[in-house]
Protein backbone atom coordinates (compact mmCIF):
# COMPACT_ATOMS: atom_id res chain seq x y z
CA UNK A 1 0.00 0.00 0.00
CA UNK A 2 1.52 3.55 -0.62
CA UNK A 3 -0.31 6.84 -0.67
CA UNK A 4 0.60 9.95 -2.13
CA UNK A 5 1.62 12.44 1.13
CA UNK A 6 1.53 15.28 -1.20
CA UNK A 7 -2.09 15.28 -1.77
CA UNK A 8 -2.18 16.52 2.29
CA UNK A 9 -0.85 19.41 1.42
CA UNK A 10 -4.28 21.03 0.57
CA UNK A 11 -6.20 19.78 3.73
CA UNK A 12 -5.66 20.70 6.97
CA UNK A 13 -6.67 19.32 10.55
CA UNK A 14 -7.49 21.31 13.49
CA UNK A 15 -6.59 19.18 16.89
CA UNK A 16 -7.42 19.76 20.25
CA UNK A 17 -7.40 19.99 23.30
CA UNK A 18 -5.26 18.27 25.71
CA UNK A 19 -1.41 17.94 26.69
CA UNK A 20 0.21 16.37 29.24
CA UNK A 21 3.58 15.87 30.92
CA UNK A 22 3.85 11.57 31.05
CA UNK A 23 6.28 10.08 33.18
CA UNK A 24 6.47 5.82 32.54
CA UNK A 25 7.09 3.16 34.96
CA UNK A 26 7.98 0.11 34.00
CA UNK A 27 6.92 -2.56 36.01
CA UNK A 28 8.85 -5.96 34.50
CA UNK A 29 7.74 -8.25 37.10
CA UNK A 30 5.49 -11.01 35.96
CA UNK A 31 3.76 -11.62 39.01
CA UNK A 32 3.46 -7.41 39.64
CA UNK A 33 0.05 -7.42 41.60
CA UNK A 34 1.37 -9.47 44.65
CA UNK A 35 5.21 -7.88 44.38
CA UNK A 36 4.71 -4.33 43.73
CA UNK A 37 1.85 -4.23 46.36
CA UNK A 38 4.49 -5.98 49.06
CA UNK A 39 6.90 -3.88 48.72
CA UNK A 40 5.21 -0.65 48.55
CA UNK A 41 3.00 -1.88 51.86
CA UNK A 42 6.54 -2.61 53.14
CA UNK A 43 8.18 0.97 52.57
CA UNK A 44 4.62 2.36 54.77
CA UNK A 45 5.12 0.56 57.70
CA UNK A 46 8.82 1.49 57.91
CA UNK A 47 8.25 4.77 57.28
CA UNK A 48 9.08 5.41 53.36
CA UNK A 49 11.94 4.54 51.37
CA UNK A 50 13.24 3.64 48.13
CA UNK A 51 12.06 1.18 45.57
CA UNK A 52 14.94 1.00 43.12
CA UNK A 53 15.17 -0.83 39.63
CA UNK A 54 12.31 0.19 38.49
CA UNK A 55 12.68 1.97 34.98
CA UNK A 56 10.97 5.60 34.04
CA UNK A 57 11.33 8.05 31.93
CA UNK A 58 9.08 11.06 30.61
CA UNK A 59 7.35 11.62 27.51
CA UNK A 60 5.39 14.34 26.18
CA UNK A 61 1.90 13.11 26.31
CA UNK A 62 -2.12 14.03 25.94
CA UNK A 63 -4.18 12.72 23.25
CA UNK A 64 -4.11 16.07 21.17
CA UNK A 65 -0.38 15.93 21.63
CA UNK A 66 0.31 13.04 20.36
CA UNK A 67 -2.71 12.89 17.49
CA UNK A 68 -0.77 16.18 15.84
CA UNK A 69 2.39 15.37 16.37
CA UNK A 70 1.31 11.69 14.34
CA UNK A 71 -0.60 13.99 11.36
CA UNK A 72 3.26 15.78 11.02
CA UNK A 73 5.03 13.24 11.14
CA UNK A 74 3.63 11.84 8.22
CA UNK A 75 3.27 14.86 6.24
CA UNK A 76 0.20 15.80 7.01
CA UNK A 77 -0.60 20.01 7.98
CA UNK A 78 -2.14 20.28 11.39
CA UNK A 79 -3.22 22.96 13.82
CA UNK A 80 -3.00 21.96 16.90
CA UNK A 81 -4.31 24.48 19.96
CA UNK A 82 -3.40 23.24 23.65
CA UNK A 83 -2.48 25.13 26.73
CA UNK A 84 0.58 24.79 28.51
CA UNK A 85 2.70 26.94 31.56
CA UNK A 86 6.22 27.96 30.78
CA UNK A 87 7.77 24.50 31.43
CA UNK A 88 5.07 23.18 29.30
CA UNK A 89 5.39 25.56 26.43
CA UNK A 90 9.00 24.70 26.16
CA UNK A 91 8.61 20.67 25.85
CA UNK A 92 6.05 21.61 23.27
CA UNK A 93 8.36 24.06 21.07
CA UNK A 94 11.33 20.90 21.69
CA UNK A 95 8.66 18.27 20.39
CA UNK A 96 7.76 20.08 17.17
CA UNK A 97 11.15 21.76 16.20
CA UNK A 98 11.26 21.69 12.84
CA UNK A 99 7.54 20.20 11.81
CA UNK A 100 7.24 23.09 9.81
CA UNK A 101 3.58 21.60 9.00
CA UNK A 102 2.56 21.49 12.69
CA UNK A 103 1.39 25.06 13.60
CA UNK A 104 1.42 24.82 17.61
CA UNK A 105 -0.76 26.92 18.87
CA UNK A 106 -0.42 27.23 22.95
CA UNK A 107 -2.55 28.84 25.38
CA UNK A 108 -1.93 29.94 28.74
CA UNK A 109 -3.13 27.23 31.63
CA UNK A 110 -1.49 24.70 33.38
CA UNK A 111 -0.73 21.14 31.39
CA UNK A 112 -1.75 17.83 32.91
CA UNK A 113 0.64 15.17 34.64
CA UNK A 114 0.25 11.47 34.24
CA UNK A 115 2.48 8.70 36.18
CA UNK A 116 1.70 5.64 33.73
CA UNK A 117 2.66 2.17 35.38
CA UNK A 118 3.34 0.22 32.57
CA UNK A 119 2.97 -3.79 33.47
CA UNK A 120 3.20 -6.79 30.94
CA UNK A 121 0.90 -9.72 31.75
CA UNK A 122 0.87 -13.33 32.08
CA UNK A 123 -0.08 -13.60 28.38
CA UNK A 124 3.03 -11.27 27.58
CA UNK A 125 0.48 -8.20 26.58
CA UNK A 126 1.73 -4.92 27.76
CA UNK A 127 -0.66 -3.02 29.68
CA UNK A 128 -1.02 0.67 31.56
CA UNK A 129 -2.62 2.26 34.81
CA UNK A 130 -2.79 5.93 34.53
CA UNK A 131 -2.98 8.16 37.57
CA UNK A 132 -3.57 11.77 35.88
CA UNK A 133 -3.69 15.13 37.17
CA UNK A 134 -5.75 17.18 34.84
CA UNK A 135 -4.12 20.37 34.96
CA UNK A 136 -6.60 22.96 33.09
CA UNK A 137 -7.43 20.48 30.18
CA UNK A 138 -10.15 19.70 32.45
CA UNK A 139 -11.60 23.45 31.68
CA UNK A 140 -11.21 23.76 27.98
CA UNK A 141 -14.57 25.34 26.48
CA UNK A 142 -15.44 27.36 23.10
CA UNK A 143 -14.17 30.60 25.01
CA UNK A 144 -10.54 29.42 24.45
CA UNK A 145 -11.00 29.64 20.72
CA UNK A 146 -11.44 33.45 20.55
CA UNK A 147 -9.68 35.15 17.93
CA UNK A 148 -9.39 31.42 15.75
CA UNK A 149 -12.46 31.37 14.39
CA UNK A 150 -11.30 31.42 11.00
CA UNK A 151 -8.57 28.85 11.43
CA UNK A 152 -11.54 26.26 12.73
CA UNK A 153 -14.10 27.71 9.63
CA UNK A 154 -10.85 26.58 6.87
CA UNK A 155 -9.88 22.96 8.46
CA UNK A 156 -10.71 19.99 6.21
CA UNK A 157 -10.97 18.00 9.45
CA UNK A 158 -11.46 19.31 12.87
CA UNK A 159 -10.58 16.40 15.28
CA UNK A 160 -11.72 16.81 19.64
CA UNK A 161 -10.18 14.47 21.40
CA UNK A 162 -10.03 13.17 25.28
CA UNK A 163 -13.71 14.84 25.79
CA UNK A 164 -13.29 12.94 29.36
CA UNK A 165 -10.97 15.22 30.77
CA UNK A 166 -12.68 17.97 29.93
CA UNK A 167 -15.56 19.03 31.91
CA UNK A 168 -16.63 21.57 29.23
CA UNK A 169 -16.00 18.77 26.24
CA UNK A 170 -19.57 19.04 25.29
CA UNK A 171 -19.87 22.53 24.82
CA UNK A 172 -16.41 22.39 22.90
CA UNK A 173 -18.11 20.27 20.79
CA UNK A 174 -21.40 21.48 20.10
CA UNK A 175 -19.53 25.03 19.17
CA UNK A 176 -16.66 23.19 17.17
CA UNK A 177 -19.22 20.56 15.05
CA UNK A 178 -21.54 23.22 14.24
CA UNK A 179 -22.01 23.46 10.39
CA UNK A 180 -22.24 27.27 10.40
CA UNK A 181 -18.52 27.04 12.00
CA UNK A 182 -17.29 24.08 9.97
CA UNK A 183 -17.81 21.78 6.76
CA UNK A 184 -15.31 19.25 7.26
CA UNK A 185 -14.86 16.62 8.67
CA UNK A 186 -15.78 16.20 12.53
CA UNK A 187 -14.24 13.65 14.19
CA UNK A 188 -14.31 13.00 17.79
CA UNK A 189 -12.14 9.86 20.14
CA UNK A 190 -13.80 10.96 23.46
CA UNK A 191 -10.97 8.57 25.72
CA UNK A 192 -12.29 6.47 28.55
CA UNK A 193 -15.88 7.10 29.27
CA UNK A 194 -16.28 5.32 31.79
CA UNK A 195 -17.00 8.03 34.72
CA UNK A 196 -19.18 10.26 32.45
CA UNK A 197 -20.97 7.67 30.26
CA UNK A 198 -24.55 8.83 30.99
CA UNK A 199 -23.42 12.06 29.80
CA UNK A 200 -21.50 11.24 27.13
CA UNK A 201 -24.22 9.06 25.45
CA UNK A 202 -27.15 11.99 26.43
CA UNK A 203 -24.63 13.62 23.98
CA UNK A 204 -24.48 11.54 21.15
CA UNK A 205 -27.91 10.82 21.27
CA UNK A 206 -29.31 14.78 21.56
CA UNK A 207 -28.01 15.02 17.58
CA UNK A 208 -27.27 18.92 18.37
CA UNK A 209 -24.47 19.00 16.12
CA UNK A 210 -22.79 17.02 13.31
CA UNK A 211 -20.52 14.32 14.01
CA UNK A 212 -18.91 12.54 11.21
CA UNK A 213 -16.98 9.66 12.97
CA UNK A 214 -16.74 8.72 16.45
CA UNK A 215 -13.15 6.41 17.39
CA UNK A 216 -13.36 4.50 20.29
CA UNK A 217 -11.56 1.09 21.93
CA UNK A 218 -13.10 -2.10 22.45
CA UNK A 219 -13.29 -0.87 26.54
CA UNK A 220 -15.02 2.34 25.41
CA UNK A 221 -17.64 0.72 22.93
CA UNK A 222 -18.00 -2.22 25.43
CA UNK A 223 -19.21 0.84 28.00
CA UNK A 224 -21.14 2.88 25.50
CA UNK A 225 -23.08 -0.21 24.26
CA UNK A 226 -23.73 -1.16 27.96
CA UNK A 227 -25.40 2.54 28.31
CA UNK A 228 -27.42 2.48 25.45
CA UNK A 229 -28.70 -0.88 26.54
CA UNK A 230 -27.85 -2.94 23.56
CA UNK A 231 -25.59 -6.15 24.06
CA UNK A 232 -22.10 -5.71 24.51
CA UNK A 233 -19.24 -7.61 23.90
CA UNK A 234 -17.47 -10.10 26.36
CA UNK A 235 -13.64 -9.66 27.73
CA UNK A 236 -12.23 -12.35 25.50
CA UNK A 237 -13.80 -10.75 22.48
CA UNK A 238 -13.39 -12.56 18.65
CA UNK A 239 -13.14 -10.30 15.43
CA UNK A 240 -17.13 -11.45 15.29
CA UNK A 241 -17.74 -9.54 18.17
CA UNK A 242 -16.08 -6.33 17.35
CA UNK A 243 -17.35 -6.15 14.18
CA UNK A 244 -20.88 -7.16 15.46
CA UNK A 245 -20.21 -3.89 18.26
CA UNK A 246 -19.68 -1.60 16.10
CA UNK A 247 -22.45 -2.09 13.52
CA UNK A 248 -24.87 -2.24 16.41
CA UNK A 249 -23.40 1.34 18.03
CA UNK A 250 -22.87 2.76 14.51
CA UNK A 251 -27.11 2.15 13.55
CA UNK A 252 -28.13 3.55 17.12
CA UNK A 253 -25.64 6.78 16.59
CA UNK A 254 -26.44 6.74 13.02
CA UNK A 255 -23.17 8.10 12.96
CA UNK A 256 -19.82 6.42 11.39
CA UNK A 257 -17.70 4.45 13.95
CA UNK A 258 -14.68 2.98 14.15
CA UNK A 259 -13.68 0.51 16.49
CA UNK A 260 -9.72 -0.31 17.14
CA UNK A 261 -8.90 -3.05 19.28
CA UNK A 262 -5.27 -5.04 19.40
CA UNK A 263 -7.64 -7.86 17.34
CA UNK A 264 -8.55 -5.90 14.89
CA UNK A 265 -10.04 -2.83 13.53
CA UNK A 266 -13.71 -1.98 11.83
CA UNK A 267 -15.53 0.62 10.84
CA UNK A 268 -19.60 0.56 10.12
CA UNK A 269 -21.77 3.54 9.35
CA UNK A 270 -24.85 0.97 10.88
CA UNK A 271 -25.56 -0.53 7.74
CA UNK A 272 -22.28 -2.31 5.97
CA UNK A 273 -19.39 -2.82 7.86
CA UNK A 274 -15.29 -3.06 7.36
CA UNK A 275 -12.81 -4.67 9.18
CA UNK A 276 -9.06 -5.40 9.31
CA UNK A 277 -6.94 -7.36 11.15
CA UNK A 278 -4.17 -5.80 13.26
CA UNK A 279 -0.05 -7.13 12.88
CA UNK A 280 1.05 -8.82 15.67
CA UNK A 281 3.84 -7.62 17.39
CA UNK A 282 5.97 -7.58 20.53
CA UNK A 283 5.46 -4.39 22.49
CA UNK A 284 7.74 -2.22 23.65
CA UNK A 285 5.08 0.79 24.82
CA UNK A 286 2.18 0.90 26.03
CA UNK A 287 1.02 4.40 25.73
CA UNK A 288 -0.02 6.50 22.25
CA UNK A 289 -1.35 3.40 20.34
CA UNK A 290 -4.39 4.70 19.60
CA UNK A 291 -3.13 8.24 19.06
CA UNK A 292 -1.26 6.74 16.34
CA UNK A 293 -3.72 4.77 15.08
CA UNK A 294 -6.43 7.56 14.91
CA UNK A 295 -3.69 10.07 13.01
CA UNK A 296 -3.81 7.42 10.23
CA UNK A 297 -6.99 6.55 10.29
CA UNK A 298 -7.56 10.34 9.49
CA UNK A 299 -5.91 10.69 6.95
CA UNK A 300 -7.11 7.75 5.07
CA UNK A 301 -10.76 9.86 5.65
CA UNK A 302 -8.46 13.07 4.05
CA UNK A 303 -7.61 11.17 1.42
CA UNK A 304 -10.78 9.12 0.62
CA UNK A 305 -9.78 5.76 0.98
CA UNK A 306 -11.49 2.63 0.90
CA UNK A 307 -12.54 1.55 4.45
CA UNK A 308 -10.56 -1.48 4.51
CA UNK A 309 -7.56 0.05 3.21
CA UNK A 310 -8.00 3.52 5.51
CA UNK A 311 -8.21 0.44 8.74
CA UNK A 312 -5.18 -1.62 7.18
CA UNK A 313 -3.19 1.59 7.16
CA UNK A 314 -4.10 2.68 10.60
CA UNK A 315 -3.51 -0.78 12.01
CA UNK A 316 -0.10 -1.02 10.77
CA UNK A 317 1.24 2.67 11.79
CA UNK A 318 -0.15 1.73 15.49
CA UNK A 319 1.61 -1.56 15.26
CA UNK A 320 5.10 0.00 13.78
CA UNK A 321 4.77 2.40 16.72
CA UNK A 322 4.68 -0.27 19.51
CA UNK A 323 7.36 -2.44 18.15
CA UNK A 324 9.42 0.73 17.94
CA UNK A 325 8.43 2.93 20.67
CA UNK A 326 8.35 5.97 17.84
CA UNK A 327 5.86 7.54 15.15
CA UNK A 328 6.92 6.27 11.67
CA UNK A 329 7.46 8.56 8.39
CA UNK A 330 6.04 7.40 5.69
CA UNK A 331 8.71 5.63 3.56
CA UNK A 332 9.63 3.69 7.23
CA UNK A 333 6.02 2.73 7.50
CA UNK A 334 6.00 1.48 3.85
CA UNK A 335 9.44 -0.51 4.44
CA UNK A 336 7.77 -2.07 7.79
CA UNK A 337 4.79 -3.11 6.12
CA UNK A 338 6.39 -4.48 2.88
CA UNK A 339 8.13 -7.01 5.39
CA UNK A 340 5.20 -7.45 7.59
CA UNK A 341 1.88 -7.61 6.25
CA UNK A 342 0.56 -9.71 3.00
Amino acid sequence: MYIDTTLLQKKNVFVMHDFFIDRILSVEYSSWEDRLVHMIRDKIRVGGGSIRGIRQYDIKGGNAVNLAYALGKFNAKCILVTLADEYGSALLKSTFLGMDNVNVIVLSGRQGYTLALEFRGEDGRMANVMLSDIGDNAYFGSDRLDGLEHLLSDASCIAVVNWASNTKGSELIEYAFNDNNNNGLHFLDPADISERREEFTKMLLSRSFRLDVLSINENEARVLASTMGIEYMPRNYSVEDVVKQCKSIASILDVRVDIHTPLCSASSDGMEVSYAETVRVDARISTGAGDVWDAMNIIGYLLEMDAYERLSLANAAAAYYVSNARVPKPEELYSWMRNHTA
